[in-house]
């Protein structure tokens, strides 16, 4: 019984170092982790208020790489309720923290009493989340 030839020792080598060096490469380019710049995540949901609906409060968090400047958080409640009035426009999230988006009912509809449904985007980044009211 022989041992693997020659060739195809040096093939498989070759096959191995072409493959080291393509992952090498993608990893220091900046590929994999260009993906990842902003990720959003729903930590926590409450509601808040004297009246079930009145408010809710959600907590996001930025585990990305790359900081969310104020003013590019938006949200979407109940499918794009003009009604709900949510305060993201002031809010900045650093890479790697949390911070609070509060939604108030207002004219002409208000926070739905039961669950609402609402999405936040940010740098191509999105979150879904719900509440019960």
């Amino acid at each position: 019984m022989k041992g693997v030839s020659d060739i195809i020792a040096t093939i498989l080598m070759l096959i191995i170092t072409i493959g080291l060096a393509g992952t090498a490469y993608v990893y220091i380019s900046g590929i994999m982790t260009a993906r990842t710049a902003i990720t959003l995540s729903v930590q926590a949901v409450t509601c808040t208020g004297s009246d079930p609906g009145d408010s809710f409060t959600v907590v996001v968090l930025n585990d990305g790489t790359t900081d969310v400047a104020a003013g590019t958080i938006s949200i979407s409640v109940g499918g794009g309720d003009p009604g709900v009035q949510c305060d993201e426009n002031t809010l900045a999230l650093n890479a790697h923290t949390s911070g609070q988006i509060i939604c108030t009912d207002g004219a002409p509809l208000d926070i739905q009493a039961g669950t609402n449904m609402f999405t936040i985007t940010a740098g191509g980044s999105y979150a879904t989340g719900s509440v019960y009211c």
